[in-house]
């Protein structure tokens, strides 16, 4: 079983490892650095000393730098400096995040952990003067966790932002909540059944990811200071399923963007996982077990997932995909839409991208189809090497939708760091 039958395809170009998931972790957090927190630099330095694929080191080092950048955020606040305190501690947020990506969620410190990270991450936005608060929605019989950026009481666009398989909602921040305060929009972020920390709480991936966005929306009609008149949605990865099924159900969405859409999960996962899938389910679980236990960050990536779906196994979990998932229905996406697409996207993403864009331009809907380039530095998938590009387009695409531009040309640039 080859490697690229079993891990999706994210980018083409290595840049700091040989193992193709930490790497693309990597990039994703240098992307993180273009927007806010760590630099670089500093990212880079996370690093310097550790092995190629090894978990245990990539844990350390970004503990180490979350630690170094906590130090720094209190001298800062000692005396007064409340901006660069703030993004110290915002720096600490990410370096903390970057950590959890190869914790195991099963361990007895990862809520620890976790928790090291929000408090590092609110006392950052306060810090840097971002007017967003931590919420909690109502959903069955537990709370999702989020976070709310409100601006005002003024009547504003609001965007909610959906994650992936790998996000928190600390993630949600630098894909829209960060841009989106630069933009004059409200943004709402939450994590959803299968995201961050919910796992713990029993709730799962699940295959009707429309239910807890509808809730979300419901929390956000209740408690905006005015309630929203125009509502965006953004998905990225996983997230641009989740937000297919949200928009062909939920008509209080005015507008979707997704990098990239997903009609079809179970396809995606048959097409990219390719003939690992036709391997038996004892033959491929046994398989995983050895190869992991020679390669341990695939040993946590395994763990997690079956974690995030809620199953003993990860053959388990993508069965259940299979048996479970229903693709959404073209027919009923009706609302102005943004698909984002990077050149170096796995192939079944790419079609099922640009299948979804003709067919809605034939029925006269307004779509368009913004194409990344390597050239661009925006061609990993969700543009993770060059957010700053993606901000762009999203928050101009949406000015126009809105007619928002001249109001989110008034916003005062001065307080933004």
């Amino acid at each position: 079983m080859k490697d690229s039958e079993v891990i999706l395809k994210r980018q083409k170009y290595n840049i700091r490892f040989k193992n193709n998931d930490m790497d693309f972790i990597f990039n994703w957090v240098v992307g993180i650095s273009q927007i806010i927190g760590m630099s670089a630099a500093q990212v880079f330095y996370a690093v310097h000393d550790i092995k190629d694929g090894d978990p245990t080191g990539w844990r350390e080092g970004f503990r180490r730098q979350g630690k170094f950048q906590l130090k720094e955020a209190e001298k800062f606040e000692h005396n007064k400096q409340n901006l660069a305190s703030g993004q110290a501690y915002m720096g600490a947020a990410y370096a903390f995040r970057a950590s959890l990506q190869y914790a195991d969620p099963t361990a007895d410190d990862f809520n620890e952990r976790v928790r090291e990270m929000e408090e590092a991450f609110e006392k950052g936005v306060r810090l840097i003067g971002a007017p967003v608060k931590s919420i909690e929605v109502p959903f069955e019989n537990i709370t999702l966790p989020g976070y709310y950026l409100e601006h005002d009481n003024k009547c504003r666009p609001t965007l909610m932002m959906v994650g992936g398989g790998d996000t928190f909602r600390e993630d949600l921040f630098y894909f829209a909540g960060y841009p989106g305060w630069k933009r004059g929009y409200n943004v709402l972020m939450v994590d959803l059944p299968g995201q961050g920390k919910v796992p713990g709480l029993g709730h799962c991936f699940r295959t009707d990811m429309n239910k807890p966005i509808s809730a979300a929306l419901d929390w956000l009609e209740a408690n905006a200071a005015v309630k929203p008149e125009k509502i965006a949605i953004y998905g990225v990865s996983g997230g641009g399923f989740f937000t297919a099924q949200a928009v062909a159900s939920d008509r209080r969405i005015k507008a979707w963007i997704a990098s990239t859409p997903i009609i079809d999960i179970a396809e995606l996962f048959r097409k990219e996982f390719g003939s690992a899938l036709k391997t038996p389910g004892w033959l491929l679980n046994t398989f995983m077990k050895v190869t992991s236990a020679l390669n341990e960050s695939a040993d946590i990536n395994l763990k997690k997932y079956a974690w995030q779906f809620g199953s003993a196994d990860f053959k388990t979990a993508i069965d259940r995909v299979f048996t479970d998932a229903r693709s959404v229905n073209s027919s009923d996406i009706n609302c102005p839409c943004l698909f984002l697409m990077g050149e170096n996207e796995a192939e079944e993403l790419k079609r099922q991208t640009s299948e979804l864009y003709n067919t809605l331009r034939k029925r006269g809907k307004d779509v368009t189809l913004r194409e990344f380039t390597a050239a661009e530095g925006a061609d990993a998938h969700c543009q993770l090497n060059n957010l700053r590009l993606a901000h762009m387009v999203v928050f101009d695409w949406l000015d126009d939708i809105f007619d928002y531009k001249k109001v989110s040309e008034q916003i005062d640039t001065r307080m933004l760091c």
